[in-house]
């Protein structure tokens, strides 16, 4: 765990006007894969938007008579939380975005502008670590079925602070997983081409088997948090699974969270 915060900031992050269209915003977040834009004005970087930001938003009865076409980012953004200097630390950072619940953090020098430091970059400091990723893992986890609604996944995301939350059949093996953006683009599309006054009644027949994420990697036990968290990078994954190798059931899943946590734990103070 030798890497500084300056080896794993972004310095030419997404970027877009605060006053441009919502939908702008999540086909950059989409094309990127990225898990936060920044925002900026006439000034210069203000905030950032998440998926997390709209989809907490876009589900509720205020919003569900205006048309996602004429919605801002303006009206989704954060503005940022908290900024970190370019001598901040990396457990430090850690700690901060998961008090904060931030997909990313701004790095500035004095008054100026570096860049975003990513959850999922942050990875990148466990690269070479032998620990088992069972030990790291989060092993309470709800599931769902390909059959129950995208609003009750919606909902366990929120409430339960999750990026992802694994699918399954009715035997209890993973098919899949289910995660804020799938989530959050099925209701665009759902608000997009349902009119108001049918989305009551209609939103209860969209399921998550139109919106999960299938062919999901399981891993077993035997494996280094190393690992896994380069096949995170590599693949460009949300998280991964875990299974037993006997039974194919879920005991766990990893995501950037549960490694920052991880790095937070192991870190003395002043790294």
């Amino acid at each position: 765990m030798n890497l500084k915060l300056l080896d794993i900031l972004v310095k030419d992050v997404p970027t877009l006007n605060k006053n441009r269209p919502l939908l702008d915003a999540l086909d950059v977040l989409d094309k990127e894969n990225v898990e936060s834009i920044c925002v900026n004005d006439d000034g210069g970087p203000i905030g950032i938007l998440s998926y997390r930001d709209v989809l907490s938003k876009i589900g509720t009865q205020r919003l569900r008579a205006v048309a996602p076409e004429s919605l801002y980012i303006s009206g989704f953004m954060r503005p940022f939380p908290v900024t970190l200097s370019n001598d901040s630390s990396v457990r430090r950072a850690a700690k901060l975005m998961l008090e904060l619940s931030a997909p990313s953090l701004p790095v500035f020098y004095g008054d100026t502008f570096l860049g975003l430091v990513y959850k999922r970059e942050m990875l990148r400091v466990v690269k070479d670590s032998t620990v088992a990723a069972t030990s790291v893992m989060r092993r309470r986890v709800p599931i769902v079925r390909s059959h129950e609604r995208v609003i009750h996944a919606r909902k366990l995301l929120l409430d339960q602070n999750l990026s992802m939350i694994p699918v399954v059949n009715e035997d209890g093996r993973p098919v899949g997983i289910i995660t804020e953006r799938e989530v959050l683009k099925a209701l665009i599309e759902f608000h997009k081409y349902v009119p108001e006054k049918f989305q009551r009644a209609r939103i209860r027949h969209l399921t998550i088997s139109t919106s999960m994420v299938a062919n999901v990697p399981l891993l077993e036990e035997e494996i280094s948090l190393g690992e896994v968290t380069e096949k995170i990078l590599k693949e460009g994954l949300p998280g991964v699974i875990f299974s037993e190798p006997s039974q194919p059931k879920v005991i766990g899943i990893l995501t950037p969270d549960e490694v920052l946590d991880y790095i937070v734990r192991s870190l003395p103070e002043e790294q």
